[in-house]
């Protein structure tokens, strides 16, 4: 573990907004990073050797495998996008030209230091990403080299540290009495900076914390508070459609979903099978929101009433993928199942009294305080 020299001092960041938010506010050693240093190394260690592969990440199914060409995610170009440890992802810059693969692993430049991360899209993909998940915005930081099998065995050296420091920290929390969940501890590559994630039902002064950290580590100190649904990001696990959750996958951020996403879908009205992992609702209930809202355009809403030979019914459902419409006798207690062809045909022929537009967002039975709580960020 790296140890400042005796007379460096730790001091508190100066920056004004940092000063005002304890959130934000770090305790670091004074030390530099020193990228010619790394540089040095890149040019006396040209050694050839095979690309470094994560397997994790290569063995796992991936919807680009089925897209794109061989041809298309391989080779040199511009820009590439990688994967971190915790599964966020960023595009960067590839300045030396570098004939990179899919899956090898790379140093890369980030805030303070130097990372090691894991290459997911260059050529072709890399650009379409840009284009449709950054919109096209400049990177900032850029590629450094290839990595090393030294560069791997750093890596492990980092990871094998983090549970002690979580359960340490954790161990700080009590001493200091404070509201907040230690969810997971990341050293950066070079060991500039020990980042430390964490959740809270409120914003925590934890500056003492920070302090003994850094007495302790030697090194810059983060403490990271993060959203449960960015907990459940980090932490992963399969979804009830048998997949790996959405947010630990594939997607780039997270979607802001609210009810209204559930009430036009008809879904049930069980808030539990509302939410995800994170308590929230889940990121899935965008995917197909937009074929229901323009399917049910054509339909009369749901609750209207519908004369047919049998006497009035409620029109009780519409199944938008069959194109099949429920309707409801209430004076049978009977369910009937029509095609939506002949339900369109009542229409034409004046036999359904339409109810308000909004009536397809059905009345879901889950109270104020429940639909705060899965519509919350946090």
């Amino acid at each position: 573990m790296d140890s400042p020299e005796s007379n460096k001092e730790m001091m508190i960041d100066s920056s004004e907004e940092k000063k005002t938010d304890p959130k934000y506010i770090e305790i670091k050693v004074n030390t530099v990073i020193d990228l010619e240093q790394h540089n040095k190394h890149d040019h006396h260690s040209k050694k050839k050797h095979p690309p470094l592969i994560n397997l994790h990440l290569k063995n796992a199914f991936c919807v680009a495998d089925v897209k794109y060409s061989e041809e298309c995610r391989c080779g040199k170009s511009k820009f590439i996008e990688v994967a971190f440890c915790d599964n966020t992802k960023q595009m960067f810059k590839n300045p030396k030209d570098l004939d990179l693969k899919i899956f090898e692993y790379v140093i890369v430049e980030v805030e303070c230091g130097l990372e090691l991360v894991t290459v997911i899209a260059c050529a072709k993909e890399a650009e379409e990403h840009l284009k449709i998940n950054y919109r096209n915005e400049e990177p900032k930081y850029s590629v450094i080299r290839k990595a090393t099998p030294d560069d791997l065995r750093i890596m492990k050296k980092n990871h094998r540290s983090e549970p002690f420091i979580v359960e340490k920290t954790k161990t700080l929390v009590t001493k200091h009495k404070l509201d907040m969940k230690i969810t997971a501890a990341e050293w950066q590559f070079d060991r500039k900076r020990l980042t430390i994630f964490f959740t809270a039902p409120q914003r925590i002064d934890f500056r003492n914390l920070v302090k003994d950290l850094a007495r302790i580590f030697k090194t810059r100190i983060e403490l990271r508070q993060i959203s449960t649904r960015e907990e459940a990001r980090r932490i992963g696990g399969i979804g009830p459609c048998g997949l790996t959750i959405c947010c630990a996958s594939f997607t780039n951020s997270h979607c802001h979903v609210t009810l209204e996403h559930a009430r036009h879908q008809l879904l049930s009205n069980n808030a539990a099978k509302l939410s995800g992992y994170c308590g929230r609702l889940k990121c899935c209930l965008l995917y197909e929101h937009d074929t229901y809202v323009e399917v049910l355009k054509k339909y009369p809403p749901v609750h209207s009433i519908v004369n047919t030979n049998e006497g009035k019914a409620q029109l009780y459902k519409i199944d938008v993928f069959k194109e099949h419409a429920t309707l409801y006798y209430p004076e049978t207690g009977v369910y009937k199942m029509i095609p939506g062809t002949q339900l369109l045909k009542l229409v034409k022929s004046g036999k359904v009294e339409f109810l308000k537009k909004d009536s397809h967002c059905k009345n879901l039975e889950i109270d104020d305080e429940e639909l705060s709580q899965l519509e919350a960020e946090y």
